[in-house]
């Protein structure tokens, strides 16, 4: 939990970037992203500062999970775009948005902690958005204790 407070204190005095552009492959994808997007900021300010200061594209990719490429971009499944839920877009966002920050501050973090310190980062989002979806926070508990071994 040390991580996590580091990690959100180093943020307090760092500035915030700007505009995040998003990839416009049809579909609708580019307004679900700001629905996400406006969905982050609505329920946590913080953790949209977070996405909006770390992150400077959002783009796709076809593989079954999200991620991260380089060090500024956030690239969501096609799977995930498809499932059309914008609540785990949002979820995507702030989740990978940590994973971002992590990079950008070159602190060198074991990779399953880096996971479960991102996965309770996410479970705190959604724990602040009423009705969300059950499946969606049981999810990232399951996460949780897997990343660390409890399994």
């Amino acid at each position: 939990m040390r991580i996590c407070t580091l990690l959100l204190y180093m943020f307090t005095f760092t500035s915030i970037f700007g505009q995040i552009k998003i990839t416009d492959v049809g579909d609708g994808w580019k307004g679900k992203v700001e629905q996400a997007l406006d969905t982050i900021k609505k329920y946590d300010t913080e953790k949209y500062n977070l996405v909006i200061g770390s992150c400077m594209l959002v783009g796709y990719w076809n593989e079954s999970f999200s991620t991260t490429e380089g060090d500024t971009t956030i690239l969501i499944s096609t799977k995930d775009m498809d499932f059309n839920n914008i609540y785990n877009i949002a979820s995507i966002l702030v989740h990978e948005s940590i994973h971002l920050y992590i990079k950008q501050l070159y602190i060198k973090v074991p990779p399953n902690k880096e996971e479960v310190l991102a996965y309770q980062y996410e479970l705190d989002f959604l724990k602040k958005i009423p009705n969300v979806d059950q499946w969606l926070i049981d999810n990232s508990i399951k996460k949780i204790i897997y990343y660390s071994g409890e399994n």
